[in-house]
């Protein structure tokens, strides 16, 4: 029997830092299951080319993108919602909830962006941990913002667990800490939740992992390409 639902990475997630603060390299996922395609996360406004270009090079329109997924309210994961206006975007009420307390202690919530998502009619509010789509579960992952959530799935008898912001690089599965949380203690159990299910973690800002025995088995090599245009010259560099 085919599995009832399968994930594909559009673009991957990135753990890097500058001397101007996050990069917020964030993964952006598509998801495919009976009901059609939809979308994790819709990556940050500098992702926008890059994301049209990952879907036609797979044959899908934009318009073609039933639902839109979102983990959580952070600039780096929702500033290509616009880009679906035909998609049901789909929120949990506690992130919701979140942002209507912390949208301006909160610095990574971009707040006239966030409030105009909350008031788009194709907004659904979700509770609980749910089927979201046929063979994807919706789990309340809380830490990294207050109503953080991720998605759970089974390919090839492996429980894949797309964490995103719950889990950002293979160094907090390592380290059982979180880098940057509204909530510490609340982070760090979900990273423990998340580490215990999965076979297969994917990260908000790093490769897939291979998870056995609480750790990291393996993890790919992760670099990103950036040029830079200097008087007239560009350089390519490889981090």
């Amino acid at each position: 029997m085919p599995n009832p639902a399968s994930y594909d990475i559009l673009m991957p997630g990135f753990p890097g830092r500058s001397s101007r603060g996050f990069l917020g390299w964030s993964t952006i996922l598509l998801l495919k299951t009976r009901e059609g395609h939809a979308l994790f996360d819709t990556g940050g406004s500098g992702d926008r080319p890059g994301l049209m270009a990952a879907l036609a090079e797979r044959g899908i329109d934009r318009h073609d993108i039933r639902t839109v997924i979102l983990s959580h309210l952070h600039f780096d994961h929702i500033a290509n919602v616009e880009c679906f206006p035909k998609s049901e975007i789909v929120l949990h009420e506690s992130e919701f909830a979140y942002v209507q307390d912390h949208r301006f202690d909160d610095p990574a919530i971009s707040r006239f962006q966030v409030e105009s998502l909350l008031r788009s009619p194709q907004l659904t509010l979700v509770s609980g941990e749910l089927e979201v789509l046929p063979g994807v579960r919706m789990i309340s992952t809380p830490g990294h913002s207050g109503g953080h959530v991720s998605l759970v799935m089974t390919v090839d008898d492996k429980r894949v667990v797309l964490a995103q912001d719950a889990i950002k690089h293979r160094g907090e599965i390592e380290t059982g800490a979180p880098a940057g949380a509204f909530d510490e203690e609340m982070a760090r159990a979900s990273i423990r939740r998340i580490v215990g299910m999965a076979n297969i973690v994917v990260p908000g800002h790093d490769g897939p992992l291979t998870i056995e025995n609480g750790r990291v088995a393996a993890a790919p090599s992760v670099c990103a390409e950036v040029s830079l245009t200097l008087d007239g010259r560009r350089f390519l560099l490889e981090v």
